[in-house]
């Protein structure tokens, strides 16, 4: 079913039809230099993220839960479901990832870093 719908989505954009979205854009640039060039587009419950440039060759991204309240006033997660990412992966320079079926207002982190972050889209302490 999940690749049904990602034909007509492909088929719609292949005769001009949208079908509307959200796009997310990271782009760092320090002194010129492209640190992380990244853009996710979602459209229904489809998601494609592409990695345009990263300095360190790979775009890292944690997707995180909807509805999760970043953090506490403390600093701590007030749900140990939403201190973790539900998915992690990282995508080359230069490729792209769809997700099909992915749940509806999840929240997206990206860095050039394998480091692990937090839903506040900030580094964790190790």
């Amino acid at each position: 079913m999940r690749n049904l719908m990602a034909l007509l989505y492909y088929l719609c954009a292949l005769f001009g039809c949208s079908v509307g979205g959200t796009t997310i854009e990271h782009h760092n640039v320090i002194d010129g230099v492209d640190i992380l060039d990244s853009r996710v587009r979602i459209t229904e419950r489809i998601a494609r993220f592409d990695c345009k440039a990263s300095r360190s060759g790979q775009c890292h991204y944690s997707l995180f839960r909807s509805g999760c309240p970043a953090t506490t006033a403390a600093g701590a997660a007030t749900d140990p479901q939403c201190a973790q990412p539900a998915e992690r992966f990282a995508l080359a320079a230069g490729t792209t990832r769809e997700i099909v079926g992915i749940a509806e207002g999840f929240k997206v982190c990206a860095s050039d870093a394998t480091t692990a972050m937090g839903a506040d889209c900030k580094p964790q302490p190790n």
